[in-house]
């Protein structure tokens, strides 16, 4: 099961995992600090015990001025040595260290602990000053200690802000969400931006843009549904007149040419359906579904041989005018539709006898693909509008469905090409270009 983890708690975590490895790093150099300069003190200390004892003293006089002490594990140890190495005096009678020979400062191991001492050498005495390095470390643990407390009543505090101060800037994030839970097909109007903060407002602005491009791709579904009913219309009430003719004609010897209107019609019917639904197979395609390195001139020749019985019957000398190598980046499926499309229209729509010649071109950045005609062209000022779903030129031919050009528009589109329509200088007809960029190959 996935844990999904809220913003704010990733936040606050971090936050204050870094507030607390800081604090630590807080405490450590306190602690350092605070040993050298306890060190410090405690040596100027030792040394001034050493040079505060007389090089000549009495022994009754100096345990009744200092009366032997019982040892806490903090305190410095007094001890004096003659110059036989007898022990003189010791203010901790119950802690009593063996004399060293090292004069000044010195650290020892004694007992399985750590001492620092202080030798001073007299006419007459060895006055050795030892204290617990133990001890001292455990005062400098002491004073970090002190300064834990306030260190977790810091972070305790700064907790409670940093839950309160995301949980409030999170709100603009709710009142978002709140506003696209309102959104319904039917209203996708553009979401409220005020007093929204700035890092908040390039999520708006995309979620806006999504929502305006969601409600376009909408409406275009609901113009394309009325526009297909519509246009469904049509043969199917022509497919049902054509039916009653049919039965009607039983026995009259009109059967076959009744027949044959029929299929003529199921024929024009079918096509339709199949281009409807290439159309919306199309809308639903990505930029990236299933796009690899394609050679065209080799989609253009399969195409070109698969449409040439089709042409024959019409008398049409379908043709390949120039088919030059070079790759482009694309769906062959896809391809093989704009093809087949571009190249069946010019069939279509060329009158008995004439010509289509299909041309690919290899150019330096990009690869030109043109299919020409001997039909009637289409006019200038309809060239934009036959991209238009459903729309037919006002010439004789026109007896398609609306829907090829519309396909080859969409499909190139997919392949981030352009399509152009223009007249074609040679043959005097139609002439559709395609222009791909080039892929390496």
């Amino acid at each position: 099961m996935k844990v999904h983890v809220s913003i704010r708690n990733r936040l606050l975590f971090w936050l204050l995992s870094g507030l607390t490895i800081l604090g630590a790093c807080f405490v450590l150099a306190d602690y350092l600090i605070d040993r050298a300069l306890l060190a410090d003190i405690y040596d100027d200390q030792m040394s001034q015990i050493a040079f505060a004892i007389p090089a000549h003293f009495n022994n009754s006089d100096l345990e009744r001025s200092a009366p032997p002490l019982k040892y806490d594990g903090d305190d410095s140890i007094l001890q004096i040595w003659d110059q036989n190495g007898k022990l003189g005096y010791s203010s901790h009678p119950d802690i009593i260290l063996p004399q060293f020979s090292t004069l000044g400062f010195s650290e020892v191991r004694w007992r399985d602990g750590e001492w620092k001492l202080y030798i001073r050498k007299t006419d007459s005495n060895f006055i050795q000053v030892a204290q617990s390095l133990s001890g001292r470390r455990n005062i400098a643990v002491e004073h970090a200690l002190r300064s834990l407390i306030p260190l977790l009543l810091f972070l305790l505090i700064m907790g409670m802000l940093i839950h309160w101060s995301v949980g409030t800037g999170l709100q603009s994030l709710t009142r978002l969400s709140q506003e696209l839970e309102k959104r319904t097909p039917d209203k996708l109007g553009r979401l409220a931006s005020q007093d929204q903060p700035a890092e908040i407002k390039p999520l708006t602005h995309a979620l806006d843009t999504l929502l305006q491009r969601l409600g376009i791709a909408l409406e275009g579904q609901k113009k394309f549904i009325a526009d297909a009913s519509h246009e469904l219309r049509t043969p199917l009430a022509t497919l049902q007149i054509q039916t009653q003719l049919v039965e009607q004609s039983l026995g009259s010897g009109r059967e076959t040419y009744a027949l044959a209107d029929l299929k003529a019609g199921v024929k024009r019917t079918s096509h339709l359906v199949e281009q409807l639904l290439m159309v919306s197979r199309l809308e639903s395609a990505g930029i990236q579904d299933q796009h690899v390195p394609l050679q065209l001139h080799e989609i253009a020749r399969e195409v070109t041989i698969d449409l040439i019985p089709y042409a024959n019957m019409r008398k049409i000398n379908l043709g390949v005018e120039q088919l030059d190598a070079g790759a482009v980046i694309g769906s062959e499926h896809h391809l093989h539709i704009l093809l087949r499309n571009l190249i069946d229209n010019a069939v279509r729509y060329t009158p008995s006898g004439g010509q289509v010649d299909v041309t690919i071109r290899a150019r330096q950045d990009d690869i030109l693909l043109e299919i020409e005609d001997s039909g009637p062209g289409i006019p200038p000022a309809e060239r934009e509008r036959v991209f238009d779903r459903f729309y037919r030129c006002l010439v004789p031919q026109a007896t398609g469905s609306g829907l090829g050009l519309a396909i080859v528009k969409q499909v190139a589109e997919l392949h981030q090409a352009e399509v152009q329509l223009g007249q074609a200088q040679r043959l005097r007809g139609l002439k559709a270009s395609v222009i791909f960029k080039r892929a390496a190959w």
